[in-house]
């Protein structure tokens, strides 16, 4: 299934569609960063990032520097997901 038809079936809350946003501006990014930018703990920013990584829409890998710290991208499925939201708000 190509990634824009995946994105369509994908029921996300405005705050998954927000962590979305901030995560498509960079290649990766630590928890403690989606954390501070979202304004919540590094607790609740991870409840966000493991409910998005059950669907399909962002990935944790290890740091290579830090194995103790993780690093989240977002997937073609989510970067499709935001497109069709962008075309949605524009008609």
């Amino acid at each position: 299934m190509d990634p824009l038809r995946r994105a369509a079936s994908y029921t996300i809350t405005p705050r998954q569609l927000e962590v979305l946003t901030y995560l498509a501006q960079r290649d990766h990014w630590s928890v403690s960063e989606v954390a501070a930018l979202l304004g919540v703990s590094s607790a609740a920013a991870t409840k966000v990032l493991t409910r998005l990584e059950r669907k399909g829409l962002v990935t944790r890998t290890h740091n290579v520097l830090d194995r103790r710290c993780a690093d989240i991208t977002i997937t073609r499925a989510a970067r499709a997901l935001l497109q069709a939201e962008a075309t949605d708000s524009h008609p």
